[in-house]
C-alpha cells in the first residue's frame, strides 16, 4: 500500500468529519454567535481530533484482524465493529470529559441520550461505515490477498 493511498484516505477522513462537525454545528449553544471563520476554524480542529480518534479505532481493528488493510478483507466483520465501537467510546469518553469541563455546551434543541449528544453518537456510528467502504474502494485494485 501506499503513502498516497493512506494520505488520501486521511484526507477524506477529515472531510467526512469537517463536513459532519459544520452540520451539527448548530446544536452546540457554545458555537453561537461565532464570526464565520472562528466557527469554521473550531470545526477543522474538531475534525483533526476526529482523525485521530479514528486511527485509534482503525488500529484496534487492525491488531484484532491481524492486517493493516483489514477492509478489503473478506471477513471483515469483527474488524469493522472494533472499529465503530471504538471510535463510540473514545468520542463518548471525550464528549462527556468536554461537557463537564465546560469546553463546549449543548443548545437545547441537542437530543441526548446518557448526557451524550446523539449527534456526536450518531457520527461515530455512520461515518467509519462510510470510511470503511471508501478504504474498500480506494484499494479494491490493490486488495491484499492471504
Amino acid at each position: 500500500m501506499t503513502m498516497k493511498r493512506w494520505l488520501a484516505f486521511a484526507l477524506l477522513v477529515l472531510a467526512l468529519n469537517f463536513a459532519w462537525e459544520m452540520s451539527q454545528a448548530p446544536w452546540f449553544a457554545s458555537m453561537r454567535g461565532l464570526p464565520f471563520w472562528r466557527a469554521t476554524l473550531l470545526c477543522a480542529r474538531a475534525a483533526l481530533g476526529d482523525v485521530v480518534i479514528a486511527a485509534i479505532a482503525f488500529a484496534l481493528a487492525a491488531a484484532v484482524a491481524k492486517i493493516l488493510a483489514w477492509p478489503v478483507k473478506r471477513h471483515a466483520l469483527l474488524a469493522a465493529v472494533v472499529f465503530v465501537l471504538a471510535g463510540l467510546a473514545i468520542s463518548a469518553a471525550y464528549e462527556g470529559f468536554a461537557l463537564r469541563s465546560g469546553k463546549w455546551r449543548y443548545d437545547s434543541r441537542m437530543p441526548a441520550l446518557f448526557g451524550i449528544g446523539v449527534l456526536p453518537l450518531l457520527q461515530w456510528c455512520l461515518l467509519p461505515i462510510a470510511e470503511v467502504m471508501l478504504f474498500r474502494l480506494m484499494w479494491r485494485s490493490k486488495a491484499v490477498h492471504d
